[in-house]
């Protein structure tokens, strides 16, 4: 007979936070040196939440310095 091991719901709950680009590269930059085993999943996981944001930041940046110029 096999034991199941019952998950707290909990887990699943989603959590915000809220990092600067700067803290969001240190903590890949610490999860980078942990064992691939126990960070990957993790780093994916703030690439593909981060990338999107990153891009509509840069794009942002970008349309400002444009309007500034043309001003």
């Amino acid at each position: 007979m096999t034991e199941q091991i019952k998950k707290d719901p909990i887990e699943d709950a989603i959590i915000n936070f809220s990092f600067t680009v700067a803290q969001v590269n240190q903590i890949l930059n610490i999860l980078g040196n942990a064992p691939y085993i126990a960070s990957a999943n993790l780093i994916g996981l703030i690439q593909m939440q981060g990338e999107p944001q990153f891009k509509a930041a840069i794009a942002a940046e970008q349309a400002k310095n444009e309007s500034q110029a043309t001003s």
